[in-house]
């Protein structure tokens, strides 16, 4: 089943966890950084998540939490991504730090059965090209 959730919210949902992964909390200011985006642009977007239950996220907060179902996305996500990586650089033989973009666009394209296909291929790999858990 095809999510309904947009590709701009599950990259807002990924970029959380992965700040959470390497720093614990989660300021608006330090997702603005890594988004490359506006105080503005996130902010606004923050809001509309956290109405759609994704992020945990008040006005004048501090930090930004993912919601259960925010959480559950991202490490969806973060699973393709990771796996996405794998695949270009085992199988198509790129190297490990020019995979990160293409991936990041990958990761909305690729169908559920396709990357079944992918982990199956990789041997269900444990790590990505860069020593991260693939399942998270």
């Amino acid at each position: 089943m095809a999510s309904l959730i947009s590709p701009v919210k599950e990259d807002y949902a990924r970029a959380i966890f992965v700040l959470q992964e390497k720093n614990g909390i989660v300021t608006p200011s330090e997702l603005t950084q890594y988004l490359h985006l506006s105080k503005n642009t996130v902010s606004q977007m923050l809001y509309k998540m956290s109405s759609e239950g994704l992020v945990e996220f008040k006005k004048y907060g501090r930090s930004i939490g993912l919601s259960k179902k925010g959480l559950a996305l991202a490490k969806r996500l973060t699973f393709k991504h990771r796996l996405i990586e794998k695949f270009l650089v085992d199988v198509l033989k790129r190297k490990p730090e020019e995979v990160h973009g293409e991936a990041n666009l990958l990761e909305h394209a690729f169908s559920q059965e396709s990357i079944e296909s992918m982990e199956k291929i990789l041997g269900r790999p444990s790590l990505d090209p860069h020593g991260k858990p693939i399942v998270v």
